[in-house]
């Protein structure tokens, strides 16, 4: 029975790989971060949108996977994380973040795409970012600066709580 259920997991997972297409169920962003006092956690997931996004095309044209994430639908546990998030952010003046998944190519239990940015009136594309395959979902992980962003990475209650200019944001595509 193990053998069984052993074998029909790598077949299943070969044939993932196999396919030109993945249909996205659910998706996730999570920013992470450290300040002087400890961290901080940010998310934002999206159940109800599904989207199915191509790959290793033979034509020039790719799909695209397109958040277009409201800054305040993020959650980060508090009602005061979540104005210090918005207002680093510049959600006053940007209140919307695009995060676009494209140009998926496949590698060895991986695949890897190149994701663009819009943030708080800047543009980033980051190319060859690994996607990793963990049970139900791909994973990207990206890590990032508050200046490569073009963002302040501010300071609260008078200089005491500083927060740490390395940040990661996490892509959770789940199948």
């Amino acid at each position: 029975m193990r053998i069984t259920l052993l074998f029909g997991c790598c077949l299943f997972l070969t044939g993932l790989f196999q396919n030109k297409a993945l249909v996205i169920d659910q998706t996730e962003i999570i920013v992470k971060g450290r300040t002087t006092i400890g961290s901080f956690e940010c998310s934002y997931e999206s159940q109800d949108k599904r989207d199915t996004l191509l790959f290793d095309l033979d034509s020039s044209e790719f799909s695209t996977l397109d958040f277009n994430i409201p800054i305040s639908d993020f959650g980060c546990g508090n009602f005061l994380l979540n104005r210090d998030f918005m207002k680093t952010l510049k959600a006053d003046v940007f209140p919307n973040c695009l995060v676009s998944v494209s140009k998926l190519r496949r590698g060895p239990n991986k695949l890897y795409g190149d994701i663009y940015l819009q943030m708080a009136g800047k543009d980033h594309l980051l190319k060859e970012v690994a996607f990793h395959h963990l049970n139900d979902k791909f994973q990207g992980i990206l890590n990032l600066s508050m200046e490569e962003l073009g963002l302040n990475a501010s300071s609260r209650l008078g200089g005491l709580v500083k927060i740490e200019e390395s940040i990661d944001l996490t892509i959770n595509l789940y199948l």
